[in-house]
C-alpha cells in the first residue's frame, strides 16, 4: 500500500520509522544480507524504586517488530545472570546502519508493568565500532539508571572476535555508551534551506543539457525518527526552508542526524543521494565546549555510483549536489514530550550575506599513469579531474569567464583517451611522448581559505613533528646512533621548532589579516557559531600546548636532568639523566602526546568545499577514482599555510569503481586501477603565476590555454634489495605455496624468485630496473619515483593472490658500487585495513652517467621509449645481495618458564606463544583458569638460529591465545617486544666459574684481611665520638644496655646454648657492666618502636622496587603487558587497549657450547638443564601477610584546597581489610602506626591495593590514590625481600629476630642457590665460606651468648653478599618503604606518598611465626625542660653592635613557639667583654616522640586549634637601647633531638667546632652543661660572625618526675641561683 503524498499530509509531514519494506522508497541496487544482533543483558544500577524491598524488573529488547522480554528477576540490587538474545536480520548495510535497538527496563506490577528507564540507540553506531561490537558497556536510561550490556552485529561468514574485558563494575565516562552528565530532554533544531546542482534522477538521459529537473524532497532522520519536508517540483536548486525539530535525549547513544535526498517520479520515490552530520564533530565535549552548533553550511552529497544505479556509500567519488542546513541543540528542552517532531517554515536565507566568493583555478600535471589493470581500463583510457559543482555569484573577471568557457569546451580538465602499453604482465601504462600533460578546472567557489590555512599551519607542525618523531623511534630500536645524546638534541630541535610554528600560528590567528584578501580581514569567514567556537577553543588548546613546549625547551636548555613531567605538574619519581636511551623514549612519548593534542585541534568539518576527483576513463565511462582534498592543495602566499601536497609531486592509486574481482563487497576491495604521478595545485586565479614556481628544471608550455610540461631525458637505474619477508597466516587464508614479491616503478615491474611454503621467504635478490625517463636531476633528488612493492602468493590452482603492499621512497645516491646500498630495514605489508606481516629490504635510485653508456646508440627520445624494454633493461640474472647487508644468524637456545596470567578476565583455555620469525614456543593450555591461572609444565627449551645480534634482530611476539575446539586458534593480546637482546644473557664455562669464585671474597669495611684465606671481623664497641644516629652504631648501643642484664645468666648457662624459648623465660637482672656505659649512650627504658626500632631501619624515599639495586625484583620472572590492539603510547588509548599480564621468564643465549665444556651461569647453574632448573615451582601456595602502615606524606585531594581525613583500605583477591571510622581528622600528614595481617593464596592474590580514602561525612568517600604491590616479586626474588634483614641479630623482646628464619640458615640457602659449597661452621666465632675463613674478633663484649655471636656473624656476611663477584647480589635490608599515591582518574599526578613495610611468611612449611611489631602510636608524654644561663664571654665589645656601655644587654629564648618566650634580667655592665645573669627559664610541652615535635592543642569557643613544630630551642642577645627598639645581636638555635654537643672549655668554641660537632639526644642523655656560640649574620645571610659565647645548662624532665624535684624561675626558690656579683 503507497502512503499518501506530502501534498496530502499537508505542510506538516511527520513520518515514523518504518518497520516493513517501503515499495515506494526502493534501491534497485541494495542488496540484503543476513546480519545476527546479539545482546546480552549484564546488569542494571542506580534505577529509581517505589519500593526498593520489592525492587523486581524485566529488561525489554525491541528491533524493529522483533520484541524480546527476559525473565523477572527477584532482588535487582544485586547482579543478576547474564540473558543473550538474537536478532536475525536480513537487510541492507544502509537499512542495518539506520535501524534502532530499544531497550526498556520494566518493573511488574498487578494493573501493568511500570517504566523505569529506556534508551535508544543506532545500529549504525555499533556498526561502526571496532569489530562491530561494544562490550561492558553502561547504556544510561531516561529517566534514571543505567543498564550494563553487550551487543554484536555478526555479518554470516565473519569470524567473530570478542575482545579482552576488565572486570570493572564502576560507573566510568569510557564505559559508558553515551558520555557525558545526566541525560536530559533537548530540542534538536534542524534548518534545511536549500540544496544545490541536485542532477536528474533519470537513468535514461545521460546528457545534463537535456534532462528534466528533478521534483525532489528532503528526509531527515534521527534516533528513529523521522520527518519530511515538503516537495519541490522540477528544480535543479530548491529552496525548502523548512525546520525541523526532534524531542530526543541529550546525549544520545545516536551522533549520526542523516538527509536522504529523494526525486518523486511516476511510481515511487528514488534516492539521489544522502549524507550525514555527526554531532560528535559540531560539538566539544571538554571544560571549555559547547553544544552541537552548525551551519548555515553546506553538506556535500556524494555516491558511490552512477546517476542510473545509485549506491549507499556516501564516501563514494559521484558528487550530487550539496544541502545547505543548519543544527542547534537547545538543553534543556520542557515544552515538548519525548520522541515529537514538529515541521515549520523558516525565512529564505541570502547567499551573499553568508559567504564571499573567489575565483579559483586548479592546474594538474600528469606525469605517469601505469599500473592500468587490463581487466578495468581496456585497450585505451585516460585521465580527468573534477570538482562538484557549487552555487556562485556570477561576478567573475572576464578573462576568468573565457579560460572557464575554454576548458568546458575543449575538455583540458581530460588527457583524452590515449593506447594502453601493455608490459609483461596484466598491468600497462599510457605513453605521452616527450610532453606530460597538464589538466585544469576553474571555478567560482565560496572562500574558506581562512578555515584551511589555519588548519593547515597546525598540520604542518604535527607532520614535521611526526616524520622527526618516526625517524628517531626508527634509530633508537635498531641502535643506529652514536650516542642518545645526538637522538634528544633533534628532538629538542624539533620541539623548539613547533613552539615557533606554533607562535606563527598564534599571530596569524590573533591578527587575521592576510595578503591574499587585499587587506581584507578575513575572520569574517568564520561567520557561523560552530566556527567561531572551534575558533576559540582551537586557540585556548594551542596556547596551552605553546606553554608545556615554551617551558619544556626552557628546562631541556638548562638543566641535564630532564623531566617533562615536571611541566605538566606530575610528579616525576626519579631524575633520569638527559644522555641516556631512557630520556629520549620518555621525550619521545611526551612529543607524541603534543603531537597528537595538536592533531586533535585540526577540524575537517570546516571544509566547505567539494573534494577534487582524479578520474580514470575507458571508453568515455569512469572506471576508477582517487578523491583529493582541497585543503592539502591549496595555496598561500604564506608558505606555513599551503597544503601539504600542493606542488609537489605525489603518487595517488586509482581505486575501481567496479572491482572484477570483488563484485559483491566493495568495501572489502584492495584492488588497484591504476597508479598516477601527479602535481596538484590549487589557488586564486590571480595567483596563478605562482604554480610555476613548483615546476623546477621543467618547461611549461602554454598555447591558447593548452598546457603542457617539457623535460629533459636521462638514464635512471633502481636498485631493490630484497631479502626476506614475515607473513601472517591468517591473512593469507591458505598455506602459502608459492610466494613472490614483485616491486614496480617507472612503468615497469620486476619480480624475485619463488619461495616455496614459508611463512619466512629468503628471497636474497637485488632486482634492477633501468629506464630511460623524462626527469630532471632536480625532481630526482627531490622528489624520487615511488616504489610499489608486493608480495604474492601462487595457489594450487596457479591463480596468483595479493598478500599485501606497500611503498618505499629510495634513497638516491651517485656512487655506481653496489657496496654503497642503503641499510636493510623493516616495512610493514598490508592488504586494505589488514596488516599481512613484513618485508626487509631498502631500495635506491641513481642517474647513469652518460660515460656509461657511450656504446648506446642514442635515438629520438620517442623511438626510447618505444623500443623493447629488453634493450634498455637489465637482464633477469639472479644477483645476490652483498655479504655486509646480510644479517648473520646465530645459533640460541631459549628457557621459557610459563608462569601464569593475570588480570585476564576471560575463562576460556587459554594459552601463550613466543614468536621469533617463524619459531615459535607454545604453552600448555591453562584449563580451569579460576582454580589456578598458573601453566601447568611451564618449563620449556628450544634451539633456534635467528640474528639477535645485528641490526636487523627480529622483533619478539608474545600472544595470548584461546585454544578453541577443532584446531581454531584466536590471539586475544600481543606484547611486542622490538629489542630481544634485553633478553640474552652471557654464560661461563664451568671450571672457569670455579676458578674465579676461589680467587673471591666477601669485601666488607667489616671485615680485615689478615692473610690470603683468613678475614677478621672488626670490634663492634662503638667509640664514644661516633655519631649517634648512625644505624648500625647506634643498633649496637640500643642493644648493649639490655644484653647486660642477661650477664649473671650467661655466667650460669655458658656452657650451654641456649635456645629462643629459654630466653623468654629468663628473668632480667641488673649488673654492674650496666654502671660502665657512657651516659651519652644511654636510651629512655621505654619498649616503643618509635623510639628505638626505627632507628635501626633503612629509609628508602621511594618503592622498594624501584631501587636499582633491585632490579624491580624482576630478576625471577618478567610481568609483561598484553594489549588487544597495537600499542600506541598514548596513555589514554593503551589503557583501553590493555586485557591482562603474563608472567612468565625468558633466556636466551649462545648454543651450544663447545665440545668437554659446560656452559654455567654466574650463579652456578648448569644450562644444559635449562636456566629455570632452580627456579621455585609455580603451584599454589599459601602466606602470611603482615603489612605495616607508618604515616603518609602531604596528602592532596581532587580541590587541593583543604586537609585530608584519611584512613587506609587494603585489598587483596577478595580480602577487604581497613575501617571507616578509624580516619583521622583534617591531616596533610597523618601518623597511622597500624599493622593489617591477613592470609593469601597465590596466585589469585597476588597483587597487594593500598588506597588512601579522605572521609566524607556528607558526600561518598573520595580515593585519594592508592598503590599497588606484586606480592609474587617479592616472594621469589632472590633478593628476599619477604623480610628485611636486620643489622642485628638479637633474641630480646625489644629488637627480636622477626624472621622465622635464621641468618645462618639464609647463608647456607645462598650458598645452595648460587652452586657454593655451604658454610663450615668451627665455631661460633669463625666459619669458612667458599675456602675462607671469617673470625669474629669481638671477644664476646657486645653479645650475651654464643648463638647470637654466630648468627650476627653470618648476618655480616649477608649484608655484604653483593660484594662477592660473580654471584654477589644485594639483599633487602630491614626498610621502611615510601610509595607514591596516585588516583586511576589522573594517573600522572601524584596525590601524596605514605611510609610503610611489609612482612611476608610461608604458610606450607610449618615453621614458626614470630609474632607482629607493636607500631602503634603511643600518646603525647609531658616534659619540663630548664635552661640555666650562666654567663657569656667574649663579647665584642668594640663592635658597631655594642660600642660603649650604653646598652642594655638581655637573652631571650623560647621553645618552639615565639609567643611564649622569656626573658632575662639587663646587664649593664658588660666590660671587657663579659656578662653573668644567674638565670633559669621552665618550658612545659608536650612531646611526641613517633614525630619527634612539640605538640600544641588549643580548645576555642567553637573550634579546636591544633599545631606541631621541632622542639628548637632559640636563644637570642637582646639590646635594649631606651628609645630604641630592641634588637637581636646574635642567636643560637638548638634542635634538642639532634644539637650539637658544645665544648666544656671556652676558649674551644669556635664556629667550625660548633659545626662538625657530634650531633647528640637531649631526651637521651637528659642533662648537659657546655659552651655554645652566639651566632650573627649579615644582610644576605653570606657572612657569619660569632658575637659571644654562652655557657648553658640544659635539663629536661618528665613532668611527673619535674613535679617531684620543683625548681624556681629566675633566681626564685627553691634552689634559687645567686645574683651575680656586679
Amino acid at each position: 500500500m503507497r502512503s499518501k503524498s506530502p501534498e496530502e499530509r499537508g505542510r506538516q509531514k511527520v513520518v515514523r520509522a518504518p518497520t516493513y519494506r517501503i515499495e515506494n522508497e526502493y534501491n534497485p541496487e541494495a542488496m540484503a544480507q543476513y546480519f545476527q544482533v546479539a545482546v546480552d543483558v549484564l546488569k542494571v544500577s542506580n534505577l529509581f524504586w517505589v519500593n526498593p524491598q520489592s525492587s523486581n524488573l524485566y529488561v525489554v529488547i525491541v528491533i524493529g517488530k522483533v520484541k524480546y522480554k527476559m525473565n523477572i528477576g527477584r532482588d535487582m540490587n544485586r547482579a543478576f545472570n547474564r540473558e543473550s538474545f538474537i536478532f536475525d536480520l536480513q537487510v541492507s548495510l544502509h537499512v542495518l546502519q539506520h535501524t534502532n535497538l530499544w531497550l526498556a527496563v520494566m518493573e511488574p506490577r498487578c494493573r501493568g508493568s511500570r517504566l523505569l528507564g529506556e534508551s535508544s540507540m543506532s545500529l549504525g553506531e555499533i556498526w561502526s565500532q571496532p569489530n562491530h561490537q561494544v562490550f561492558h558497556k553502561w547504556v544510561q536510561l531516561s529517566p534514571a539508571g543505567f543498564l550494563k550490556v553487550n551487543v554484536r552485529i555478526i555479518l554470516r561468514g565473519e569470524l567473530h572476535i570478542a575482545p579482552v574485558i576488565l572486570n570493572v563494575e564502576k560507573l566510568k565516562n569510557e564505559n559508558l555508551l553515551s558520555t557525558g552528565s545526566e541525560r536530559q530532554i533537548a530540542n534538536y533544531v534542524i534548518t534545511i534551506y536549500g540544496a544545490f546542482g541536485l542532477q536528474s534522477g533519470d537513468d535514461r538521459q545521460t546528457d545534463k543539457r537535456y534532462s528534466k529537473p528533478p521534483s525532489t524532497f528532503v528526509r531527515v532522520s534521527f534516533c528513529g525518527q523521522m520527518a519530511k519536508t515538503a516537495i519541490h517540483p522540477l528544480n535543479n536548486n530548491p529552496m525548502y526552508c523548512e525546520q525541523i525539530s526532534i524531542a530526543e535525549m541529550f546525549p544520545s547513544t545516536s551522533q549520526i542526524i542523516n538527509f536522504d535526498v529523494f526525486s518523486k517520479e511516476s511510481c515511487f520515490n528514488r534516492i539521489l543521494g544522502r549524507t550525514n552530520l555527526c554531532l560528535g564533530d559540531i560539538s566539544h565535549d571538554g571544560e571549555n565546549g559547547f553544544l552541537p552548533t552548525f551551519g548555515p553550511s553546506l553538506l556535500h552529497i556524494y555516491t558511490s555510483s552512477t546517476p542510473s544505479t545509485n549506491g549507499t556509500n556516501i564516501d563514494g567519488p559521484f558528487h550530487r549536489g550539496a544541502l545547505l542546513v543548519a543544527c542547534n541543540v537547545i538543553v534543556p528542552w520542557y515544552q515538548k514530550n519525548l520522541k515529537s517532531i514538529t515541521v515549520e517554515p523558516v525565512a529564505p536565507i541570502r547567499l551573499e550575506n553568508l559567504w564571499s566568493f573567489e575565483d579559483f583555478c586548479v592546474y594538474c600535471p600528469i606525469f605517469e599513469v601505469s599500473m592500468l589493470n587490463s581487466r578495468i581500463t581496456g585497450q585505451s583510457c585516460g585521465v580527468a579531474i573534477t570538482v562538484g559543482e557549487m552555487v556562485h555569484d556570477n561576478k567573475s573577471d572576464e578573462e576568468f569567464i573565457k579560460m572557464m568557457n575554454k576548458i568546458q569546451t575543449r575538455k583540458l580538465h581530460y588527457t583524452g583517451s590515449l593506447d594502453v602499453v601493455q608490459t609483461q604482465s596484466d598491468y600497462g601504462y599510457l605513453d605521452f611522448n616527450t610532453a606530460f600533460p597538464v589538466l585544469q578546472l576553474a571555478a567560482r567557489l565560496p572562500d574558506y581559505r581562512y578555515k584551511m590555512y589555519r588548519n593547515n599551519m597546525i598540520r604542518a607542525v604535527v607532520y614535521k613533528l611526526e616524520e622527526v618523531l618516526d625517524d628517531v623511534d626508527s634509530r633508537l630500536k635498531t641502535y643506529d646512533y652514536s650516542s642518545p645524546m645526538v637522538l634528544m638534541k633533534e628532538l629538542m630541535t624539533v620541539l623548539e621548532d613547533t613552539t615557533t610554528a606554533i607562535v606563527k600560528f598564534l599571530d596569524a590567528v590573533h591578527f587575521c589579516n592576510s595578503i591574499d584578501n587585499k587587506g581584507e580581514d578575513i575572520s569574517k569567514q568564520c561567520n557561523t557559531e560552530l566556527e567561531q567556537k572551534q575558533l576559540k577553543v582551537q586557540k585556548e588548546e594551542i596556547v596551552s600546548i605553546f606553554r608545556i613546549t615554551d617551558k619544556s625547551n626552557f628546562i631541556l636548555r638548562k638543566d641535564s636532568n630532564y623531566d617533562m613531567r615536571s611541566v605538566n605538574e606530575v610528579a616525576s619519581s626519579k631524575e633520569i639523566s638527559i644522555g641516556s636511551r631512557k630520556a629520549v623514549k620518555q621525550l619521545l612519548a611526551d612529543i607524541r602526546i603534543i603531537s597528537q593534542e595538536l592533531k586533535d585541534h585540526t577540524y575537517d568539518s570546516l571544509q566547505g568545499w567539494p573534494g577534487i576527483v582524479v578520474w580514470l576513463l575507458s571508453g568515455g565511462s569512469r572506471v576508477g577514482f582517487c578523491k583529493i582534498s582541497p585543503t592539502d592543495v591549496i595555496y598561500s602566499m604564506e608558505p606555513e599555510q599551503c597544503g601539504k601536497d600542493c606542488g609537489i609531486l605525489q603518487t595517488v592509486y586509482i581505486k575501481p569503481l567496479h572491482c572484477p574481482k570483488h563484485t559483491n563487497f566493495t568495501s572489502d576491495c584492495y584492488c588497484i586501477a591504476g597508479k598516477v604521478e601527479l602535481l596538484a595545485w590549487m589557488g586564486l586565479y590571480r595567483h596563478k603565476p605562482a604554480f610555476e614556481t613548483c615546476l623546477p628544471g621543467l618547461q611549461l608550455k602554454m598555447r591558447n590555454y593548452d598546457m603542457c610540461i617539457k623535460s629533459t631525458v636521462m638514464m635512471v637505474e633502481c636498485k631493490a634489495f630484497i631479502y626476506k619477508a614475515k607473513l601472517k597466516n591468517e591473512c593469507i587464508g591458505l598455506n602459502p605455496i608459492q610466494t613472490y614479491l614483485r616491486i614496480y616503478v617507472f612503468n615497469t615491474f620486476k619480480e624475485t624468485r619463488v619461495q616455496c611454503k614459508t611463512l619466512t621467504p629468503v628471497w636474497n635478490q637485488v632486482l634492477k630496473i633501468q629506464r630511460m625517463v623524462f626527469m630532471t636531476p632536480e625532481r630526482l633528488t627531490n622528489s624520487p619515483a615511488i616504489v610499489l612493492v608486493e608480495v604474492y602468493n601462487t595457489e594450487l590452482s596457479g591463480k596468483s593472490e595479493l598478500i599485501g603492499r606497500f611503498e618505499v621512497k629510495p634513497t638516491v645516491i651517485q656512487e655506481q658500487d653496489i657496496e654503497s646500498a642503503p641499510k636493510l630495514k623493516w616495512y610493514d605489508l598490508s592488504r586494505g585495513l589488514d596488516s599481512t606481516g613484513q618485508v626487509l629490504m631498502s631500495a635506491q635510485l641513481m642517474q647513469i652517467p652518460e660515460k656509461l653508456l657511450k656504446n648506446i646508440i642514442y635515438s629520438p627520445v620517442e623511438e626510447s621509449f618505444t623500443a623493447d624494454l629488453n634493450i634498455l633493461d637489465v637482464t633477469d640474472d639472479y644477483v645476490p645481495l652483498p655479504k655486509y647487508l646480510l644479517p648473520v644468524s646465530t645459533l640460541y637456545k631459549v628457557d621459557v618458564y610459563w608462569w601464569g596470567f593475570r588480570d585476564v578476565d576471560i575463562t576460556r583455555k587459554l594459552g601463550a606463544v613466543i614468536e621469533i620469525e617463524d619459531f615459535s614456543i607454545k604453552s600448555d593450555i591453562i584449563f580451569n583458569k579460576q582454580s589456578n591461572s598458573n601453566f601447568p609444565n611451564g618449563r620449556i627449551s628450544e634451539i633456534f638460529e635467528a640474528p639477535l645480534s645485528e641490526a636487523y634482530c627480529p622483533m619478539l611476539n608474545i600472544r595470548l591465545f584461546d585454544s578453541s575446539t577443532f584446531g581454531r586458534t584466536q590471539y586475544l593480546g600481543t606484547n611486542i617486544v622490538k629489542n630481544p637482546n634485553k633478553y640474552i644473557l652471557r654464560w661461563l664455562e664451568k671450571t672457569d666459574r670455579e676458578a674465579s669464585l676461589k680467587r673471591a671474597s666477601v669485601i666488607s669495611s667489616q671485615f680485615m684481611q689478615v692473610n690470603q684465606t683468613l678475614f677478621i671481623k672488626k670490634s663492634s664497641v662503638v667509640k664514644e665520638n661516633n655519631v649517634i644516629d648512625n644505624n648500625c652504631a647506634s643498633t649496637r648501643k640500643l642493644v648493649s644496655m639490655t644484653r647486660s642484664k642477661y650477664s649473671k645468666w650467661k655466667d650460669l648457662f655458658w656452657q650451654k646454648e641456649p635456645d629462643e624459648e629459654e630466653y623468654t623465660l629468663l628473668p632480667i637482672f641488673s649488673t654492674k657492666n650496666r654502671n660502665k656505659l657512657d651516659p651519652v649512650t644511654a636510651e629512655p627504658k621505654r619498649k616503643d618502636w618509635w623510639l628505638k626500632y626505627s632507628q635501626s631501619q633503612t629509609l628508602f624515599d621511594s618503592e622498594l622496587e624501584n631501587q636499582p639495586e633491585f632490579s624491580k625484583f624482576k630478576d625471577w620472572c618478567r610481568t609483561l603487558k598484553l594489549y588487544n590492539g597495537k600499542k600506541t603510547g598514548i596513555r589514554e588509548t593503551d589503557r583501553r587497549l590493555y586485557c591482562g599480564l603474563l608472567k612468565a621468564g625468558l633466556a636466551i643465549y649462545r648454543w651450544p657450547p663447545s665440545d668437554n665444556k659446560t656452559a654455567v651461569t654466574f650463579s652456578g647453574i648448569e644450562l644444559n638443564r635449562g636456566f629455570f632448573d632452580d627456579h621455585p615451582n609455580n603451584d599454589p601456595a599459601k602466606f602470611l601477610i603482615r603489612v605495616y602502615i607508618v604515616k603518609g606524606i602531604n596528602l592532596k585531594t581532587k580541590e587541593f584546597v583543604r586537609k585530608t581525613s584519611p584512613y587506609v583500605v587494603l585489598s587483596c583477591g577478595n580480602k577487604q581489610l581497613g575501617n571507616r571510622n578509624s580516619y583521622l581528622p583534617s591531616k596533610l600528614n597523618p601518623i597511622f602506626g597500624k599493622m593489617y595481617e591477613f592470609r593469601c593464596n597465590l596466585p589469585e592474590d597476588y597483587l597487594l591495593t593500598i588506597s588512601m580514602y579522605d572521609y566524607d561525612v556528607c558526600s561518598l568517600d573520595e580515593l585519594i590514590g592508592s598503590t599497588k604491590i606484586d606480592l609474587e616479586d617479592r616472594i621469589y626474588t632472590k633478593h628476599r625481600a619477604r623480610i628485611g634483614l636486620p643489622f642485628e641479630y638479637s633474641l630480646n623482646d625489644l629488637l627480636k629476630w622477626r624472621d622465622c628464619t635464621k641468618p645462618s640458615v639464609i647463608l647456607e640457602e645462598l650458598c645452595l642457590r648460587n652452586h657454593i659449597s655451604p658454610p663450615i661452621f668451627i665455631d661460633s666465632t669463625s666459619l669458612i665460606l667458599n675456602g675462607i675463613e671469617y673470625k669474629d674478633n669481638d671477644k664476646g663484649e657486645s653479645f650475651t651468648s654464643s648463638l647470637e655471636r654466630k648468627e650476627n656473624l653470618c648476618l655480616s656476611i649477608l649484608h655484604k653478599w653483593h660484594t662477592l663477584p660473580l654471584c654477589g647480589y644485594r639483599l633487602v635490608p630491614d626498610h621502611i618503604e615510601t610509595r607514591t599515591l596516585y588516583n586511576p582518574d589522573r594517573p600522572e599526578i601524584e596525590r601524596g606518598k605514605i611510609q610503610m613495610w611489609v612482612d611476608i611468611f610461608p604458610l606450607d612449611t610449618g615453621v614458626y611465626i614470630p609474632p607482629p611489631i607493636d607500631i602503634a602510636l603511643k600518646k603525647t608524654e609531658d616534659y619540663e625542660l630548664r635552661v640555666t644561663i650562666y654567663s657569656i664571654r667574649e663579647l665584642l665589645v668594640g663592635s658597631d653592635n655594642l660600642k660603649g656601655q650604653f646598652s642594655d644587654i638581655f637573652l631571650r629564648a623560647w621553645l618552639g613557639f615565639k609567643d611564649y618566650s622569656q626573658n632575662t634580667d639587663f646587664d649593664c655592665e658588660c666590660i671587657k667583654g663579659e656578662a653573668n645573669f644567674n638565670w633559669r627559664m621552665i618550658f612545659q610541652f608536650q612531646y611526641q616522640p613517633a614525630t619527634q615535635e612539640i605538640f600544641y592543642k588549643e580548645n576555642l569557643v567553637f573550634t579546636e586549634y591544633e599545631e606541631s613544630i621541632r622542639p628548637i630551642l632559640n636563644i637570642q642577645l637582646m639590646r635594649n637601647g631606651g628609645s630604641i627598639s630592641n634588637d637581636c645581636l646574635g642567636s643560637l638555635a638548638l634542635n634538642l633531638n639532634e644539637m650539637p654537643r658544645g665544648v666544656k672549655r671556652v676558649d674551644e668554641c669556635t664556629f667550625d667546632k660548633f659545626k662538625t660537632s657530634t650531633k647528640i639526644n637531649l631526651f637521651s642523655m637528659k642533662s648537659i652543661r657546655a659552651w655554645w656560640p652566639l651566632i650573627a649574620h649579615d644582610r644576605n645571610y653570606e657572612k657569619t660572625t660569632i658575637v659571644g659565647k654562652i655557657d648553658l645548662e640544659l635539663n629536661i624532665l618528665p613532668q611527673d618526675v619535674a613535679t617531684l624535684m620543683p625548681v624556681g624561675i629566675g633566681r626564685e626558690p627553691p634552689f634559687p641561683l645567686t645574683k651575680p656579683k656586679s
